[in-house]
């Protein structure tokens, strides 16, 4: 691999103190000038509060403050009776850790929340913190649609408030609702200017949900302007990250994210995604060597050492997708594997319980993912509730076993598992068209691995709609190579 940016023996980058986050925190007098009221009468609450959101929306830790625990407590010392502190803290304990381990493991923040609801009914609250109890405690419940439409709700009345905006936003990631990834920021865009907190975040927002719908030259535009307003913003950097992996330009992509290293790097709770993301451009420019090198550099040590799902699908999608294109990924798979037994009850979303799958299967541990199966069918026939039950009872046995199938090389049965259900699971579960692109990826694979000529047509026409859906005039070059490949194989069987 030649020697870049990223590369363990790169030259140091330039210095990184020239742009920093932002420090000067909203006191109430200036959340008031956003339209924003708290019932709390201490203006170091709030900053800490604003301080948080930062954190969050940004992706870093403010080692001044001692990163969000820290300015959590700082919050919390401010003012103890703090409605909104706690209302946030609580919620996101709900999302979070529920979207992280199974409830039932941690039931104890949805306990404080639903005390904290019961003992404030008095009409402390102002509307704002009563909106956003209802929308916590709908999180709690994993009730995931109906917080997203409590959220959008709170934008309407509340436009500049980025604690919606976030919430409603990646809610709508996390159910599949792919459209309002692109309408929920063009909601409230105008009424933000270059003064307004979070200005160019709203235009990040607003291209991935353009990338993602195919909307590519308005999308670059978008993340161009977020960029151009703040170069830290990592998500804007993801979000152009997207728009070049879907609009086919992966060496493109490959060399925005190499040369803006210095920026999205300093957003250290997020970065491990970005590293995926340029291991995918790699891949997608078939520099297997280059990807692998990232996994053992970056993606494999950052994803192991933080060890939840999220991180996990990481490695183990990167892992995944060199093993289809028949790069020989060694014993990389155990460590990853090792970590998901951890998640094997969670059934927090289908989108990690698939990849929980297929990595167990590629390192060997048929037990783990036969118990995977097995927690499975107790989950869909338990007595949790929310989308990702709902979503799960429909199409995630057969995802699993569809899996299990291909991995243990049964390839017309894994494509009798896994055909039926690829649409809606492309639909309705987690994540970006990238990230959900790998069970699509291992469908093709066992249509053609199949040798059967119905399977083969089948995996013609996924690739024909993928390109229509994708609004190109061409094959991104990973679905080119596949292509390629099936021709050579038609051309040998005659």
């Amino acid at each position: 691999m030649s020697k870049t940016l990223y590369s363990p023996d790169a030259d140091p980058v330039m210095d990184q103190t020239s742009i920093t986050f932002p420090a000067n925190w909203r006191d109430l007098a200036g959340w008031k000038a956003d339209g924003v009221k708290f019932s709390t009468t201490s203006n170091e609450a709030v900053k800490m509060y604003d301080a948080l959101l930062h954190q969050a929306i940004y992706h870093y830790n403010e080692a001044q403050l001692g990163g969000f625990p820290g300015t959590t407590k700082n919050m919390m010392n401010a003012d103890p009776d703090f409605a909104m502190g706690q209302i946030f803290s609580l919620g996101m304990d709900c999302f979070g850790r529920y979207t992280t381990t199974s409830p039932k493991k941690n039931p104890e923040p949805r306990m404080k929340l639903i005390d904290f609801s019961a003992t404030h009914k008095n009409g402390s609250l102002t509307k704002y913190e009563e909106e956003h109890l209802k929308a916590a405690v709908m999180l709690s419940n994993e009730d995931y649609w109906g917080a997203m439409i409590q959220f959008q709700s709170i934008l309407e009345s509340f436009p500049k408030d980025p604690l919606a905006l976030q919430m409603a936003y990646f809610l709508a990631l996390t159910i599949g609702q792919t459209k309002r990834l692109k309408d929920i920021p063009a909601s409230v865009v105008k009424y933000y200017d270059p003064s307004t907190p979070f200005y160019g975040h709203v235009y990040g927002k607003l291209c991935f949900g353009q990338g993602e719908g195919g909307e590519y030259e308005a999308g670059e535009i978008s993340g161009r302007k977020a960029l151009d307003h703040f170069p830290l913003d990592n998500w804007a950097h993801h979000a152009l990250a997207h728009n070049f992996e879907e609009s086919g330009r992966p060496l493109q992509g490959r060399l925005f994210l190499t040369n803006s290293a210095r920026d999205w790097t300093l957003g250290t709770t997020f970065s491990h995604h970005i590293w995926w993301h340029t291991a995918l451009f790699h891949v997608q420019l078939g520099e297997f060597e280059a990807a692998l090198s990232l996994y053992d550099d970056k993606v494999g040590p950052m994803t192991l050492k933080d060890g939840g799902n999220f991180p996990l699908s990481d490695g183990s999608s990167l892992l995944m997708r060199l093993h289809l294109e028949g790069v020989d990924i060694g014993d990389r798979a155990t460590a990853q594997a090792s970590k998901w037994v951890n998640h094997n009850d969670d059934f927090v979303s289908l989108f990690y319980d698939g990849h929980n799958s297929f990595c167990s299967m590629l390192a060997g541990d048929r037990a783990a993912n036969s118990k995977l199966l097995d927690n499975m069918r107790e989950y869909v026939n338990g007595d949790r509730s929310g989308w990702n039950k709902e979503v799960t009872a429909k199409v995630g046995v057969p995802l699993v076993e569809g899996i299990t199938k291909y991995m243990d090389g049964e390839y017309s049965e894994a494509v009798s598992k896994l055909a039926p259900v690829m649409s809606e699971l492309q639909e309705k579960i987690q994540g970006s068209k990238a990230q959900k692109d790998i069970f699509r990826q291992i469908l093709l694979h066992a249509a053609v691995k199949s040798g059967e000529k119905s399977n083969f047509d089948l995996a013609s026409d996924i690739l024909n709609q993928s390109l229509s859906n994708s609004k190109l005039e061409k094959h991104t070059p990973l679905n080119q190579r596949f292509l390629d490949r099936m021709i050579r194989i038609h051309e040998t069987q005659g």
